[in-house]
């Protein structure tokens, strides 16, 4: 039976955060950049260095080459997306497996992720985020972008995956398309297309390509009030990588919560991951910022909620594969 392969970012990747993934017992690290990737082999096999040298591989990119041009369908869509081409074969090259990506305007140092509160509160005080759409107003998330009509955006997806599947293949890496985070068709003015479970099955539609997939974004499918266990089985095999958070609300009224005090229970759905034989990438998503660290720390990405987190997660992983061989 496969493994199931634990993985974090390290934000920023720091000699001390890279170390303290290897003491948590990790051998992957996904490298987080949503503005863009080098475009030179030497570059990114120095990033895959920085990741070995403390004993851990660079499967998992995370954001992958600029597209704002190619997803809003502007002047510069052709050559972002040849340089994209051209950028999946050198990351064959250094190892990596999987990008994750978005289809959200970039508009933003995070795509479009938007959240109305980084200061709201769950259990014991712990600082996280949360989004009320009713809190949603001019200065959520300003920009100067013009908004396309969603079928324009279906088209440049469609025009896109078209033209870097086959490059994809061939460089031995997957395209893991993530949900529009909240899962809002139109936000702050601006149209999203990823934010249901009808538009994943579109996506799968587009190309029955092996590098045509998904990453499943446990807090994000929830968020849409989808039945996690159900899209786990009607994916299995276009699960690319996946995100593991928790939350509790709704898409228009949520906030992030610790692994275990969520909505979601997650005991369950790694035991549908094995199940279905998963043997692919995930990862700690957003955490809670606990009382030992400085308000300093990267908001969802503090170390100390993610090392619990992670810990966490091991042990569903542990305890879902004792109790699959149990009834074996």
């Amino acid at each position: 039976m496969k493994r199931m392969k634990l993985s974090m970012v390290a934000s920023p990747p720091s000699e001390k955060r890279l170390r303290a993934l290897k003491q948590l017992g990790l051998d992957h690290a996904v490298h987080y950049d949503m503005n863009d990737l080098p475009d030179s082999l030497s570059d990114l096999k120095a990033i895959a260095d920085h990741y070995a040298r403390h004993g851990l591989s660079w499967k998992i990119s995370e954001g992958g080459p600029a597209i704002d041009q190619i997803v809003m369908g502007k002047d510069g869509a052709q050559a972002q997306t040849e340089r994209y081409k051209r950028i999946l074969g050198l990351l064959g090259q250094v190892g990596v497996e999987v990008i994750a990506y978005n289809f959200m305007p970039q508009v933003s140092a995070d795509a479009m992720v938007v959240r109305t509160s980084m200061n709201a509160r769950t259990r014991g005080g712990a600082q996280t985020s949360s989004f009320r759409l009713t809190d949603v107003n001019a200065d959520t998330m300003r920009h100067e972008e013009v908004p396309i009509p969603p079928e324009q955006m279906w088209d440049n997806l469609e025009r896109f995956l078209h033209a870097v599947l086959p490059a994809a293949e061939e460089a031995g890496v997957k395209l893991a398309m993530h949900p529009d985070d909240p899962p809002i068709a139109n936000l702050c003015g601006l149209n999203r297309i990823m934010g249901s479970k009808e538009s994943f099955d579109r996506l799968l539609d587009i190309s029955a390509s092996p590098s045509n997939g998904i990453t499943f974004c446990v807090g994000c499918f929830s968020e849409m009030g989808e039945d996690i266990i159900s899209l786990l089985e009607r994916y299995r095999s276009q699960i690319h990588f996946i995100h593991v958070r928790n939350i509790s609300g709704t898409p228009h009224d949520f906030i992030e919560t610790f692994p275990d005090d969520g909505q979601v229970d997650l005991a369950a759905v790694f035991r549908k991951l094995h199940e279905i034989g998963f043997g692919g990438y995930l990862r700690s998503d957003h955490a809670p910022r606990l009382a030992t660290e400085s308000e300093a720390s990267p908001d969802g990405y503090s170390m100390h909620g993610h090392m619990f987190t992670i810990g966490y997660l091991r042990g569903l992983e542990e305890a879902s594969r004792q109790s699959g061989a149990a009834r074996s």
